[in-house]
């Protein structure tokens, strides 16, 4: 027991220790201007229809479901908030888990205001995602033989990236990616 109490003592001090530099480091971080951040943890992607985009995931990348929502009514101040239009309905979100462990959040609106069409590529607010394969030539092949629209034959940049764009059912732009082996 005489010596519990002195164990016991030292685990609060370091403890107390370690909590200080915990804190004093996080300020540290918050007050020098960068955002610390890891990795990518998943893209949100508009869909018209969230069972056919699962569809098209599982079938091309054997994407695994890993939620699926329905929220029901969504406050009218989330509108505003994040610029949705006031006529739109948020029917359903999914997540779907990529093999290699990258996630997609597909989310399905309705509402007479929404706009089906994509912007432009060179329009603010478009965008696209890339997903890294190892083999260019089977993934061009298998993307082909899915019936998806590519929109250019692979190309090789100087440091031997290669890469092209193809076009999901629904209009979004994906890339492949291959990275060279060195």
């Amino acid at each position: 027991m005489k010596l519990v109490k002195p164990v016991l003592v030292a685990l609060s001090i370091a403890f107390t220790a370690w909590a200080q530099a915990a804190t004093s480091s996080t300020a540290a971080t918050a007050s020098s201007g960068v955002l610390e951040v890891s990795v990518i943890d998943h893209v949100g992607m508009n869909v018209p229809d969230v069972d056919a985009a699962i569809h098209f995931f599982s079938e091309l990348t054997d994407a695994k479901v890993i939620s699926d929502i329905r929220p029901g009514a969504i406050p009218e101040e989330w509108k505003t908030q994040f610029r949705w239009h006031q006529s739109s309905k948020l029917e359903r979100f999914a997540m779907v888990q990529l093999k290699g462990g990258a996630k997609v959040e597909l989310f399905q609106y309705r509402g007479p205001d929404i706009n089906p069409e994509h912007p432009h590529e060179d329009d603010i607010g478009a965008s696209h995602f890339a997903l890294r394969t190892n083999d260019m030539a089977r993934s061009l092949a298998f993307i082909k033989s899915q019936g998806l629209k590519v929109l250019n034959e692979p190309i090789t940049n100087p440091d031997g990236v290669q890469w092209f764009y193809f076009l999901t059912p629904w209009g979004s732009q994906m890339e492949l990616v291959s990275m060279t082996e060195k």
